[in-house]
């Protein structure tokens, strides 16, 4: 047994860096979560910890109220403080459409979380066995996962973490009845029903009994190397993002595409699946072919060519590079006075200022940033706004009318920016196409003595 909590202190400190403090123990009742209790009770010296019991009921059972009870009481058995949390499994999976089993594990993690925050603890502890490890590396290899689901379950991943994960079920069983530990049975767990259920009672012992009796074991030194190329894959996409980076916003991100292809193939994947969980907040998790297809567009080159993803997500080859974005454009419209500063975009301003003409050089001074307008042609109030479909004006030289879309096209502004390139604007029509032309209507004459100095502050 002192071989037992070696293995376990060794795993809590070096595999799951388990902080001192408070720990929430998140406690179903069953033989892994009360041996995972009982453990870190043992060792909180130790790991310098104060664990805290927290049970969650999924109300999925008839004995799910005597199972809190349990864990009330052996909370109290212990002398340690107890907290629970009620969801409605059911209720959630059919608003959400999502199966049982999910829906609980969704509920379950949030409640966790809710609870260790009210208790103010650092870690959440999860009771998962090594045999929890390798049942979980078989469903992904079965769904045709990549590293990260071989690499199973992590140690630790944000604040939570699983000290067991290094022991088998026998071990776990064995330490229980060694020191007269009772626990709770749940029945559900041989409903062959759940997926969990069928590969642990009937998948793995079918090929340990046919293959191997030593597939289990196999399926954790896989896990441990999935885990190591994940840990490396991940590294070198970090790296060479940082490289490859044009540009970010919150909406948005777009890569360098030239230097994107000095990488492996694989390294590009995790590039790529990287950016697309990080925008999108998780929400799209991107498999192995949507990858490629992503690969296959960016092979192209092809300006306007595009893959569309899930909730409105995709990506674009434009002329500034690959571009990850989710469709939005910000829109503005906003008056702009005369001697004042309006932020009409975060970080980006239009300043107006009266000038006379005799003081300043406007023909040296005109830039992208900078333009000069005869005040006297300007009609009604000033406004800046974002590009609209139909907006035409009379670009400088041009000697008639153009869309301003075409004109954008034309200067190859990418299209994931026209419409929002901004236009100072009057009642006569468009006055100036910042950063690329100002209309003719609007320029300064021999008989101009009044200017308005239209600059933007920030960058573009």
């Amino acid at each position: 047994m002192q071989e037992l909590v070696g293995r376990f202190l060794e795993c809590a400190v070096t595999d799951c860096r388990i902080k001192p403090g408070r720990i929430l123990v998140a406690v179903s009742g069953g033989p892994d979560s009360v041996a995972l209790l009982h453990l870190l009770d043992r060792c909180r010296s130790e790991l310098k910890i104060e664990p805290i019991v927290g049970h969650v009921n999924h109300q999925l059972r008839r004995e799910a109220p005597a199972d809190a009870v349990y864990c009330e009481k052996l909370a109290q058995s212990l002398q340690l403080p107890f907290v629970t949390r009620t969801v409605d499994t059911k209720a959630v999976a059919r608003a959400r459409k999502l199966s049982i089993e999910t829906a609980a594990r969704e509920l379950r993690y949030q409640a966790l979380a809710e609870m260790a925050r009210e208790m103010r603890c650092s870690d959440i502890a999860i009771g998962h066995s090594a045999d929890d490890q390798a049942e979980t590396v078989l469903f992904n290899l079965a769904r045709g996962s990549g590293f990260r689901g071989l690499a199973g379950m992590p140690f630790r991943l944000g604040n939570r973490v699983r000290p067991l994960l290094r022991l088998r079920r026998t071990e776990i069983l064995h330490f229980l009845k060694q020191q007269h530990i009772s626990y709770r049975i749940d029945a559900s767990n041989q409903n062959p029903n759940f997926q969990r259920n069928l590969i642990r009672h009937e998948v793995l012992p079918y090929l340990a009994r046919c293959l191997n009796p030593n597939f289990a074991e196999h399926l954790l030194k896989i896990s441990e190397l999935g885990g190591l190329a994940e840990s490396y894959f991940q590294e070198q996409a970090v790296q060479a993002l940082q490289q490859i980076v044009k540009g970010r916003q919150q909406n948005k991100i777009i890569l360098d595409i030239e230097r994107f292809w000095r990488y492996f193939s694989i390294v590009r994947k995790y590039i790529l699946r990287n950016v697309l969980e990080e925008l999108s907040g998780r929400k799209i998790r991107p498999d192995f072919g949507m990858l490629s297809r992503v690969e296959s567009l960016a092979a192209t080159g092809t300006i306007g060519q595009r893959i569309a993803l899930l909730q409105g997500w995709e990506f674009l080859i434009d002329h500034d590079g690959l571009v990850l974005w989710d469709g939005s454009r910000v829109e503005f419209d906003m008056a702009a006075l005369p001697g004042t500063s309006i932020e009409y975009r975060p970080g980006q301003k239009l300043k107006i200022v009266k000038r006379i003409r005799s003081e300043v050089d406007y023909a040296a001074q005109a830039d992208a940033r900078n333009q000069y307008v005869d005040a006297d042609k300007i009609a009604g109030e000033i406004r800046i706004r974002s590009v609209r479909p139909g907006d035409r004006f009379v670009p400088l030289g041009a000697g008639g009318t153009k869309k301003v879309l075409d004109v954008l096209a034309d200067r190859k502004v990418p299209l994931h920016r026209r419409r929002e390139t901004p236009l100072v604007v009057c009642e006569t029509g468009i006055i100036w196409l910042v950063g690329q032309h100002l209309d003719e209507r609007f320029k300064i004459t021999e008989q101009t003595q009044t200017i308005y100095h239209l600059q933007i502050e920030e960058e573009l």
